[in-house]
């Protein structure tokens, strides 16, 4: 579609309603669902709690659209695992909820097959594809970035366990005071604690008594998190030995904290490799370039 037919196509009058309705359309539904999110995060702790894990609960227009694709198509909500990140998105804030992000994800994808038809560019076959996918990516990353921010927590933690169990206290206050540091390894702890309390079960285990602190760990696909978690209980059971287990692990922790900081700052100029050459070299090269090339161009 060469220019005078995209002019053409401007000027007819029923594109330019079609158009219209399609962002007055677009707009509302993404006024409302920041409306209906800024009113859920005014109520009460329990509220915004259970607002963010409803998956069949549609408050706004994005939610009953996000809602009626996953009744069509269930598969959806298995999607680049997206129920396991929206739990580490939890843990520092209050995510879009299921259908919401189904819902973006088909607007983004009707966008991205309205610019492919407008366009007429076969380059642009994939852009239904990549739009709709973005809201799923886009959380992918955000939950990464969690996961790698209680990884390197894990350190501080346990130094916090290790002095608190070496100047005497018990393991349990040990844990409810690192629960105040903040973070999202502080917000599992406190996630535990609460349970602990409400159902009256151990936080560490005892006996054929499951540990409730463990519990609450294996809900997030981080091993090193499930590690550390069972060698917190495990000192915390042993009892005189409890505080010499601790500071061993916590060292440990520190030296694998340090070693792995190291490889990345080794690994930092292989990373760096291509968005220099993408955003410097190229640019560089191309201003260099272009004033020797242009006369040639003109001359053809």
């Amino acid at each position: 579609m060469d220019k005078a037919q995209l002019a053409i196509l401007a000027r007819d009058p029923l594109f330019q309603q079609g158009l219209v309705l399609f962002l007055a359309v677009f707009a509302g539904l993404f006024v409302m669902t920041a409306a209906a999110r800024l009113e859920i995060s005014r109520g009460s702790a329990p509220a915004r709690a259970l607002a963010a894990y409803r998956t069949d609960v549609a408050d706004t227009p994005l939610e009953k659209l996000g809602l009626a694709i996953m009744r069509r198509f269930p598969s959806v909500r298995n999607l680049l695992d997206i129920e396991s990140h929206r739990r580490w998105l939890l843990l520092e804030g209050n995510p879009l909820s299921l259908p919401a992000t189904v819902g973006l994800a088909f607007l983004f994808g009707l966008a991205g097959l309205g610019a492919m038809i407008a366009s007429n560019m076969p380059a642009l076959i994939m852009a239904p594809f990549l739009g709709f996918m973005l809201p799923f990516v886009r959380q992918r990353s955000a939950a990464k970035k969690v996961r790698q921010r209680v990884l390197n927590t894990l350190p501080d933690i346990s130094a916090l366990l290790a002095a608190e169990m070496a100047a005497g206290n018990p393991p349990d206050t040990a844990l409810a005071r690192a629960a105040n540091l903040g973070g999202p390894l502080a917000r599992i702890i406190q996630i535990a604690l609460g349970e602990s309390r409400t159902s009256k079960r151990p936080l560490f285990g005892r006996g054929k008594t499951d540990s409730v602190l463990l519990e609450v760990a294996q809900r997030y696909d981080l091993s090193a998190l499930h590690a550390f978690v069972a060698q917190v209980n495990m000192a915390a059971s042993t009892g005189a030995a409890g505080p010499d287990l601790m500071q061993s692990l916590a060292h440990t922790l520190i030296v694998e904290y340090k070693d792995r900081a190291l490889r990345e700052a080794e690994a930092l100029d292989s990373r760096l490799a291509v968005p220099s050459v993408l955003f410097f070299f190229l640019p560089f090269l191309f201003l260099m370039l272009a004033p020797l090339l242009l006369p040639v161009i003109q001359t053809l």
